[in-house]
């Protein structure tokens, strides 16, 4: 669920403190997962059958089978990886528990799509996300077609991504050591 803007970010910080061949894959592979319909697939999703927004978050993200059913050879293959470690990490620990408790899915969406369009051109500016005009297209593309398919109006919601928060949560997820990861299978 984070945003586009957010895994560049991510992924930009990644590859200034870690050794990335090819940074371009890299990129590509660390917001590849988003453009995959139905993003259960890319994500590795478990079925589950809950109203619970936090049991729905929490299984948003398999990174066990992703890890047994994929091999991490490639710096897009890295990036890929990244994407999913953020996702599931993002969807578990961001958010304190009690405050998912305290809302629904539609709501939260509502807020998440808001806080985007105010977080975004920070991210863009602080991180230097300049991306290739194909990929730009691709990515606003992306967003409109997920803002009408979730019904939601970024102008009615509240922002509920603090940037301090967010830059902290950006540093801890380009520090992460995917190696650990990769290695566990």
């Amino acid at each position: 669920m984070p945003s586009f803007q957010i895994h560049l970010a991510i992924a930009k910080r990644y590859m200034e403190k870690h050794k990335i061949e090819d940074k371009e894959a890299f990129i590509e592979g660390s917001i590849a997962p988003d453009f995959v319909k139905p993003k259960e697939i890319s994500h590795y999703t478990i079925p589950v059958q809950t109203e619970v927004l936090w049991d729905h978050l929490e299984a948003k993200v398999d990174l066990n089978r992703f890890l047994k059913e994929n091999k991490i050879k490639t710096d897009y293959d890295k990036g890929v990886l990244l994407h999913l470690v953020t996702d599931k990490i993002f969807y578990t620990e961001f958010y304190s528990k009690e405050f998912i408790e305290n809302t629904n899915y539609h709501q939260f969406t509502e807020n998440l799509y808001t806080s985007y369009d105010q977080t975004n051109e920070y991210l863009e500016e602080k991180y230097h996300i300049m991306l290739k005009k194909e990929l730009a297209e691709r990515i606003d593309k992306e967003i409109e077609g997920s803002k009408k398919h979730q019904k939601v109006s970024a102008e009615a919601g509240k922002n509920i991504l603090p940037l301090d928060k967010l830059d902290a949560f950006i540093e801890r997820m380009s520090n992460m050591n995917l190696e650990e990861y990769i290695t566990k299978e």
